[in-house]
């Protein structure tokens, strides 16, 4: 007979299927072989699995697999010593007879995906439709894929590595993606306002199931929160929540660029020149601040664009000056001591 190929997309894994198998391996198991003459049976079951893992099968190639498998079994033990096995292996191919027959009918059996199976197809949808420049449509896909991450994730998950350690096939998808969706929602809000509702319901509940992320995933969730605040009309709110990110990253320089953005750089901002000045000349008084020079560009843009070039120039030239100060290396004197012994208890040796 001529069959057509099992028509399920080859993307998933069919576990129900695969379960079917399980008595069959187990049965062989318990034969007691030595390994040698197993792995002949095994063999066969592995390319019997690897035929219907993923669909795209076909009943006469399983037919004659689940044949040799039984003939093997027969060969390796006999017919009564390998009874079990030969009607676990019998069982299975009752069922898949049952399966090609509801296919050959039309009724194609629905493979159950797992919930990370789920979130991974929504993630794709939403990468696809954003290639499109669909913004709106893709994060309405990603907050799919987020309700169906937050079912996945349990009290003790408190950072996105430990989310996928528990689920290793998200590995190179998740912690990228809850940048992408965060930034993206934002994007989406340009298009429809309602969007900045959801990015702030999501900052939201990310914070609270992953309250251990790093300082960096703090500093650029901590803006999205306070920007969507802020494109909400929530400006006071938006003022303490960019307040405590400075106060929790105080040498964090984009900490108080983000803020001071609101106030100038934005769409809509009411060009309050000296608010903005005067949180990003806070930032200035950290010795220690980090991306000093990224703050010191954004301040002169602000300067320029205040009409105070002059404020400008010195400012760049200050951090230009600043920049090409090298700092001389910290001399270890008690490794340099320890040095001079060393060389010599050398010399005394020759």
């Amino acid at each position: 007979m001529n069959h057509a190929p099992s028509p399920i997309p080859g993307k998933h894994i069919d576990r129900l299927r695969l379960e079917q198998l399980e008595p069959v391996e187990k049965a062989i198991q318990g034969l007691g072989l030595p390994l040698i003459r197993y792995r002949k049976l095994k063999g066969i079951l592995n390319a019997l699995k690897m035929q219907i893992e993923d669909g795209g099968d076909n009943p006469d190639v399983n037919a004659f697999l689940i044949q040799a498998l039984r003939s093997a079994v027969i060969h390796q033990v006999g017919v009564y010593a390998g009874q079990v096995a030969i009607q676990a292996i019998d069982a299975f191919q009752m069922g898949e007879e049952v399966r090609w027959k509801q296919i050959l009918e039309g009724n194609f059996p629905v493979i159950q995906l797992s919930p990370a199976e789920r979130f991974i197809d929504q993630m794709q949808i939403g990468y696809q439709l954003l290639k499109k420049q669909d913004f709106v449509a893709a994060c309405q896909d990603w907050m799919q894929a987020w309700e169906i991450a937050k079912t996945m994730a349990l009290p003790e998950m408190r950072t996105r590595e430990e989310f996928v350690k528990a689920y290793p096939e998200l590995e190179i998808y998740f912690e990228n993606w809850c940048y992408d969706f965060m930034f993206e929602l934002h994007n989406a809000g340009v298009r429809d306002p309602k969007f900045y509702g959801y990015r702030l319901q999501y900052v939201q509940e990310f914070f609270n199931q992953f309250p251990d992320e790093d300082e960096d995933t703090h500093l650029n969730f901590g803006r999205g929160q306070g920007e969507a605040l802020w494109e909400l009309g929530k400006h006071s709110e938006a003022e303490a929540v960019y307040t405590a990110l400075v106060e929790r990253l105080p040498d964090e320089a984009w900490a108080y660029i983000g803020w001071a953005d609101q106030y100038w750089l934005m769409n809509n901002s009411q060009k309050q020149y000296d608010r903005a000045e005067a949180i990003m000349q806070q930032a200035l008084k950290r010795p220690h601040l980090k991306d000093r020079s990224d703050l010191c560009d954004r301040l002169a843009a602000l300067y320029d664009e205040w009409g105070k070039p002059e404020k400008s120039k010195t400012l760049r030239l200050e951090e230009k000056k600043a920049s090409h100060v090298v700092p001389k290396p910290q001399v270890d004197l008690s490794e340099q001591k320890a040095k001079k012994r060393a060389r010599r208890g050398r010399r005394k040796k020759k």
